[in-house]
């Protein structure tokens, strides 16, 4: 069976993306990490991968059981970040690998994203949809811990429910198939309470540390 991973919204997704690959890689599943947007050069970012390609000669590497590999298109224009390959060339690939797992989205480092009509960039061939949230943000003001929103206001209860539901919100780009993981749990203060946010009915969720390869609790569904 295989699986083609959407990673979308802000605090964690490359992170996430790694955790992943290595996960299902030790399962013996043959596993590629990319884009649809930009990802973190493999050469500022240990992405745990055996193989690391940046261009198209990925195509003529043969996929095995239990290897991790990394493709981006290699950016002459930003050294510090590779671009997506072409999404014909990513349909290739999912049908040649077990697991595909692709970056979808961009936050610019910040926990929460709100998204324009550009993004986030789900491939045709996704399976499953994971949205990231940083915890760290809850508490802050919104114009400086939300990509994408620039109002006054303070990142609350009842900001959480509206951006889990909102057209733009973490629930854009979910394809019936969907998780929530509430990323940074190893240090949250339990200032709201998770339990009680709206979630949106196609969804699961829990609340996590992704550094720490750790879920601690599940909010929602499952």
């Amino acid at each position: 069976m295989k699986g083609f991973i959407s990673i979308t919204g802000g605090g964690g997704k490359t992170s996430l993306m790694s955790l992943l690959g290595r996960f299902f890689a030790e399962k013996g599943r043959s596993v590629i990490m990319t884009t649809t947007t930009k990802v973190a050069s493999p050469r500022l970012h240990d992405y745990g991968s055996s193989l690391a390609f940046g261009d198209e000669s990925v195509l003529c590497h043969e996929p095995c059981g239990g290897e991790l590999v990394f493709y981006a298109e290699h950016s002459v224009l930003d050294m510090k970040k590779w671009v997506a390959p072409r999404e014909e060339v990513l349909s290739v690939l999912a049908s040649r690998y077990d697991i595909v797992i692709a970056e979808a989205d961009g936050s610019r480092g910040l926990p929460l994203k709100i998204h324009t009509e550009r993004d986030p960039v789900i491939h045709p061939c996704t399976t499953a949809v994971i949205a990231v949230m940083g915890l760290w943000g809850i508490g802050d003001k919104i114009y400086s811990s939300v990509f994408g929103d620039g109002r006054e206001g303070i990142i609350d209860s009842d900001y959480l429910s509206w951006y889990l539901n909102t057209a733009e919100g973490l629930s854009k780009g979910f394809c019936g198939n969907d998780a929530i993981i509430f990323n940074g749990a190893d240090a949250f203060d339990g200032a709201i309470n998770l339990h009680d946010l709206d979630y949106p009915g196609s969804c699961a969720a829990c609340s996590a540390s992704i550094r720490e390869n750790k879920v601690y609790e599940v909010t929602y569904g499952y």
